[in-house]
């Protein structure tokens, strides 16, 4: 029998994990918060539904018979606070009272989709997933305690992981030319600052390995490079004969702030090999 797998949230990545999903014989329902998108959603999935995770009236009932989730949820209202906080904070309470009401006996494997960026300004310094994250910016708290309820339901049947990405790469966010496009221009962020990055294949990758694996915990997506913004926009420009970007040497008042080496050791010591290491290197064919 083919394994059930659910999509709570089918934008960018959720897609292209229906995609892979079924080209692996799984049996995929997922879920749109959009109607407009339910006909595209229609020819990826076996089972397409309408959902809004936290709205009073949202039907659960497709968990019942999954061995496996993916939660993929973001924030579609250019109110980011509130929609933050009802996407982060409600949405995936609700979610998760849910299947805490499962009444099926079929173990569940969860996945919930984060980001590296709750552990804020590290000042550079190479940091796992036993490193604290920084719980004085509003919304990494916010996002900390969504990934916190998620774990909470791990248990004999119930087995819940968080993956934390870096910024995402690849198929329709070209990242290096977008930097590229800024050879020579000045750029307000902090051209000191470290970023994590992750190609769009090996976030499908890695939740088929965290599915297949029934991960538990915390691990970080991210590829190899740990470069800061200046250092990743001198590869690329001197790649091409550009002139460089031009970034500040601050961080602007209010910014939230994002700088540390991000290690994915932990995830590669259980096995899971990078298809593609970083921006800098070619994308297999």
């Amino acid at each position: 029998m083919a394994g059930r797998f659910g999509i709570v949230g089918c934008g960018y990545v959720g897609m292209g994990v229906a995609i892979n999903a079924r080209s692996r014989g799984l049996v995929v329902t997922g879920t749109t918060t959009s109607p407009t998108k339910l006909a595209q959603l229609c020819d990826l999935v076996d089972h397409p539904r309408i959902c809004r995770a936290g709205d009073p009236g949202a039907d659960y009932s497709f968990i019942e018979q999954l061995d496996g989730l993916l939660i993929s949820i973001a924030p579609t209202s250019e109110d980011e606070a509130s929609s933050y906080g009802s996407v982060f904070g409600e949405g995936v309470q609700a979610l998760v009272e849910a299947i805490g009401r499962r009444s099926s006996r079929t173990p569940l494997h969860i996945t919930y989709l984060s980001s590296a960026g709750v552990y804020g300004d590290k000042a550079g310094q190479t940091i796992n997933e036993l490193s604290p994250p920084d719980l004085t910016d509003a919304t990494n708290a916010l996002l900390v305690r969504a990934e916190n309820t998620v774990l909470s339901l791990n248990s004999a049947s119930t087995q819940a992981c968080v993956l934390r990405l870096g910024g995402i790469y690849g198929p329709g966010k070209d990242i290096p030319g977008y930097i590229r496009s800024a050879s020579g221009q000045q750029v307000p962020k902090n051209g000191n600052n470290v970023n994590a990055w992750i190609h769009f294949l090996d976030i499908l990758r890695g939740v088929s390995f965290a599915y297949e694996r029934r991960l538990q915990g915390i691990y970080n997506l991210v590829d190899d490079m740990q470069l800061s913004r200046r250092e990743l926009s001198n590869e690329l420009c001197d790649a091409e004969g550009l002139a460089p970007v031009i970034w500040e040497n601050h961080d602007r008042d209010g910014a939230r702030i994002f700088d540390a080496r991000v290690s994915n050791a932990r995830l590669k010591n259980l096995g899971f090999n990078l298809k593609v290491s970083s921006m800098l290197d070619p994308v297999p064919a």
